[in-house]
């Protein structure tokens, strides 16, 4: 009875420091701007790490109080627009690292939290600044015309027209962007959060490797691989906007976009760990490393297409051979 009290009152005590710690970074975000997109990744870290060292329900009353210490220090509506945008994954994140869970469906599961607290964030953030999406929409198309009179008083305007570019190109440019962001606004929004759960999935593991608290590692970048049948998301998401196109039917269009728009950073990954690959399997030297860097610099556009090939028929073609178990 006496081990059992004593190991409780440790919990707690332990519980207070994260939410202590949690409550501490959170803070210094709010009042240190500049230092807000670091630590909105990692706060959530201490109740991550309490979840692993003791169970779910002590993380969960140890983020309740860092909320209630951020909430009267920081202000009760940015506590709450912090707490529903991160600390869901941070408790995803603790739960799943204890359960043991492969890494590919933590960050996977961490996305979908992730997006779910991030549309629930904006959703609170549209209220408290009186907003909806159909005035959001509305302000978008509203922007060509700001950004034009913006040109017009900086003089930007006048010199674009000497070079032969007319207000109305500019216009219409501008125009089919704002068109574009409101299409891909979803995917863009799924990139977002896979982006914020993968960097906190990244510094979780880090943080808690060197805590000896798991033994999962990642493996090198240069291993890392898509699956097959991603080529199938592809070439989905590419039919669907030809068809959306040919058929002129603009939601089958869009939705192709989106898919195309999400999967664009996956396979960019996935062809930078085959350049990766293949600079380690053969030894490049710092200078050939230094001229295809250069090469890449003075030809973006063209770069980015042979990075993007390569991760798109990598998993369908099977360039890499498996990762062998010791394999460096």
């Amino acid at each position: 009875m006496a081990v059992s009290q004593r190991e409780s009152t440790t919990a707690l005590a332990e519980g207070a420091l994260m939410a202590a710690l949690a409550a501490g970074l959170a803070l210094v975000g709010l009042f240190l701007p500049p230092l807000q997109l670091f630590t909105n990744l990692i706060w959530t870290l201490p109740i991550t790490v309490l979840i692993v060292r003791r169970d779910l329900r002590t993380g969960i009353m140890a983020a309740f109080v860092a909320g209630l210490l951020v909430g009267l220090l920081g202000g009760v509506p940015r506590a709450f627009l912090l707490f529903t945008q991160f600390a869901a994954v941070g408790l995803l994140y603790g739960y799943l690292f204890k359960q043991g869970t492969a890494p590919g469906r933590m960050v996977l599961a961490g996305t979908l939290v992730a997006l779910i607290s991030l549309l629930c964030s904006l959703g609170f953030s549209f209220y408290l600044a009186g907003w909806s999406p159909a005035r959001l929409a509305a302000d978008l198309e509203q922007m060509p015309e700001h950004v034009l009179e913006m040109y017009r008083r900086s003089g930007v305007l006048e010199q674009m027209a000497r070079e032969g570019v007319t207000p109305e190109e500019l216009h219409g440019y501008l125009e089919n962007m704002v068109d574009y962001l409101k299409r891909l606004l979803p995917a863009i929004l799924a990139t977002v959060a896979l982006f914020t759960a993968f960097i906190n999935y990244l510094v979780a593991e880090t943080v808690l490797r060197r805590l000896s608290l798991t033994e999962q590692r990642l493996p090198p970048f240069r291993h890392w691989q898509l699956p097959w049948y991603t080529l199938w998301g592809v070439i989905a998401g590419l039919g669907l906007s030809l068809l959306g196109d040919y058929e002129e039917v603009t939601w089958l269009k869009t939705l192709g976009l989106n898919i195309l728009y999400l999967y664009l950073p996956l396979v960019l990954g996935n062809g930078l760990a085959v350049v990766s690959f293949f600079a380690h399997r053969f030894r490049w030297s710092w200078f050939l490393k230094a001229a295809f860097l250069m090469i890449f610099l003075i030809n973006i556009p063209l770069g980015l297409l042979v990075v993007l090939g390569l991760g798109l028929f990598d998993p369908f073609l099977g360039w890499r051979k498996p990762r062998e178990a010791g394999s460096p």
